[in-house]
């Protein structure tokens, strides 16, 4: 056994109940709590100098093999033109015979155009390369890329390296799928490593291609113990045969709807404000999405969706009703991102018994004055975007992701964005904030009972912070010490 002492330990079962001290089996459960430090003899006993300390922060959605892929590429999100990018690219190692690069944004740079196949091609003549931009909705390759690819739909007779849409998808897929299991490892490990760093003992993860094919959830199921930080797994597919074969409780996670807002490929019920003529793309009928989803509902599996726009988040919100009204179950189904909503929306998914599975870090990055969702949307729109407080006040579970690769996998930024959302009323408190890190994230996962608050019976998961969360004013730049994991430590920092 171990004692933890001499910290504020956030039980975040109630808001302003801690603790002084906590006991840890040797299985990794919290055996009991103290208000004050006890004399215990014979145990170890861990002095954390005045840490505070909460349950382990996780992630709700990432695409951590991506993530971690990427990681070990080029990461392009402060280069400032073509030039930069041509240097990061050169400067990378191939992984499974591929190039990877991520994070670009073609509007930060001097340029603002994407980089062309034949410019990739003066680099990599015979290495195929693919280059993200910065929301996962389009990509560049270069020739040989092109060529090794198998389209189900013919490149555009225009085509220059740029592709969005179905075909952006198809070329990720094609680059994700051809890694053999050392490369998938490495990219799991590289993300496992990270996710610990920045403070998470858990993540969710999506792996598929969101069709039929679940490429490598089975070698990453194998390994599951492996890694220090632990991944739930989606198989990213729509068929639901497939999901009970691989013993899964969940189906979906970025299912595409719809694309994003960057892109003008989000589905939205009025055209974007600075593309009139366009009001996006539903990815699906209604009929597809509905054989998929009535099915994985009878078949008890909890469904996740990628939902950006109103148009995108109506139409799988009408079938989680239809599927409710039919057969009423507590699965928790998730819209995920969930970004534009009206009050009427908001009041049917409480009403279905929907979760919510949001990032505020987009709101950081794409909200605000002039910003890209005022382009895009105009003031109205945008003042209906990311509502966090709306959400979490209707009673919705709402939980906290980074989409990583999108933003980054670092908890204390979301929190941080979360409590300082450019809409003011959409704020949260910074200890709302952490729960949808830590107590919602484990319902959302069925986990309540193992995890997601410090209490006697659960996981000793734990997050030790220098500073408070609920006093802080900066919360992202607070300084992670230690991560445990049923009770063993994970990560700590030992600057």
């Amino acid at each position: 056994m171990k004692l933890l002492y001499n910290a504020r330990f956030y039980s975040m079962r109630q808001e302003g109940e801690f603790f002084s001290a906590v006991l840890i089996d040797n299985n990794g459960t919290i055996i009991d709590v103290y208000n004050s430090i006890p004399i215990l003899d014979d145990i170890e006993q861990i002095n954390l100098n005045g840490a505070f300390v909460y349950p382990g922060f996780v992630d709700t959605h990432t695409h951590s093999f991506e993530g971690g892929l990427y990681s070990l590429g080029a990461d392009l999100g402060y280069v400032k033109n073509l030039d930069e990018v041509f240097q990061l690219l050169e400067a990378v190692s191939p992984i499974s015979g591929k190039i990877f690069a991520y994070h670009f944004d073609e509007n930060n740079i001097a340029e603002k155009r994407f980089p062309t196949a034949s410019e990739l091609d003066k680099l990599y003549p015979d290495t195929p390369v693919i280059l993200r931009r910065v929301d996962g909705h389009s990509c560049v390759i270069n020739t040989i890329a092109a060529k090794m690819i198998d389209w189900q739909k013919p490149l555009p007779v225009d085509f220059n390296g740029h592709l969005n849409q179905r075909w952006n998808g198809s070329a990720s897929n094609w680059f994700h799928r051809n890694m053999n299991d050392e490369g998938v490892l490495k990219a799991y490990n590289k993300a496992a490593e990270m996710a610990v760093k920045n403070g998470h003992t858990a993540v969710h993860t999506m792996i598929g291609d969101a069709y039929s094919d679940p490429k490598h959830y089975k070698l990453i199921q194998d390994h599951i113990n492996d890694f220090p930080v632990e991944f739930i797994l989606y198989p990213q597919i729509t068929d639901v045969k497939i999901a009970l074969e691989l013993g899964a409780k969940r189906v979906g996670g970025c299912v595409l709807a719809d694309g994003s807002i960057g892109s003008h490929s989000a589905a939205l019920l009025q055209p974007y404000t600075d593309a009139p003529d366009n009001i996006g793309v539903l990815y699906r009928s209604t009929e597809d999405w509905q054989k998929f989803i009535l099915e994985a509902h009878a078949n008890n599996l909890q469904i996740a969706v990628h939902c950006i726009g109103d148009a995108a988040i109506t139409q799988i919100l009408s079938l989680y009703e239809k599927a409710q009204n039919e057969d009423k179950k507590d699965l928790r189904h998730e819209i995920i991102h969930n970004e534009l909503t009206s009050d009427e929306m908001i009041d049917r998914i409480a009403k279905a018994g929907c979760s919510a599975v949001m990032q505020p870090m987009f709101d950081r990055l794409w909200g605000g004055l002039n910003g890209l969702y005022e382009t895009r949307l105009g003031k109205e729109r945008t003042a209906r975007m990311n509502r966090l407080a709306s959400i979490y006040k209707k009673g919705i579970l709402l939980t906290g992701g980074s989409d990583w690769y999108i933003t980054d996998i670092h908890a204390l930024k979301g929190i941080d964005a979360a409590t300082r959302m450019h809409n003011e009323n959409e704020r949260l408190t910074p200890y709302q904030a952490l729960e949808i890190y830590t107590k919602n994230a484990a319902y959302l996962s069925f986990d309540e009972d193992r995890c997601g608050t410090i209490e006697i019976g659960k996981q000793a998961d734990l997050t030790c912070l220098k500073e408070d969360v609920i006093t802080t004013e900066n919360i992202a730049e607070i300084e992670i010490l230690a991560v445990y994991k049923k009770g063993r430590i994970i990560y700590e920092n030992k600057r």
